[in-house]
Order: C-alpha cells, then structure tokens, then sequence
C-alpha cells in the first residue's frame, strides 16, 4: 500500500509486527484509537521532525497505525517552531487516489519530487 508521510510516499506492507518491530509493545497496539495513533506521530515528529526521511521504518509503522484505524493514504504532521508538547504538532490527513499515489512514487523514485507538487496534487486538493 503507498502512504503520502509529509514529503516521502512510503510503501506500507505487513501487519501489527511492523508497529511492534517498530518498539510499539503488542499491547498497545491492539488498544490504539485513531486518537492515539495520532498523538504517537505527534510525538514523533516532535522529537524528529523529519522522521519521514531520517527512520522511514519508524515512520511506516506509524502510518500503518494511522492507515489501519482510518481511511486515510496521506498525512501531514508539522510541528511548529520551540513546540513543547506533542499536541501542538499540527496535522491532516487525506484520502489520495492511487493514481496519483502512484504517480508521486515515480516522481520521488527519479528524484523529481518536490513539496510544491505533493501540495498541488495532495493538500490543496483536499481543500477544495
């Protein structure tokens, strides 16, 4: 499954194991909400903004979690400047047409994919 994780389109596969191989304890994630999973990538991100490209697995994990308890294929978390508390990172998340998944999977793979285009074809469309 291809997963928008703020500028790097991740390619979800497996099951809980990847949450827990991740150091998310079994028991955890078998009583996350979509709430909870949410605030595990608040956290995240807040200790490392750039999760998505400095721990991709890390950050697969947290969006099999997020993709597991809801609809959605993209998400967007921010975390603002001097941010002290997980709850002040800011989010969205989206439900994205394969295709255009896809066709930022190739971009990223030949190296032309730029936050211009994900927030063109992503977030800006969610928007509207």
């Amino acid at each position: 499954m291809l997963f928008l994780f703020n500028d790097r389109v991740l390619m979800l596969t497996g099951n809980a194991d990847v949450v827990i191989n991740a150091g998310i304890p079994a028991a955890a994630v078998a009583r996350y909400t979509l709430n909870d999973s949410i605030l595990a990538v608040q956290t995240a991100i807040m200790d490392m903004p750039n999760l998505a490209s400095e721990a991709p697995q890390k950050a697969a994990a947290l969006a099999w979690l997020i993709a597991s308890r809801s609809d959605a294929n993209a998400i967007l978390f921010i975390a603002p400047p001097k941010c002290r508390r997980p709850q002040e990172v800011g989010f969205r998340l989206a439900t994205v047409s394969l295709t255009t998944l896809g066709s930022l999977k190739a971009q990223q793979d030949a190296g032309r994919l730029t936050s211009g285009i994900i927030n063109t074809s992503v977030w800006q469309s969610a928007a509207a």
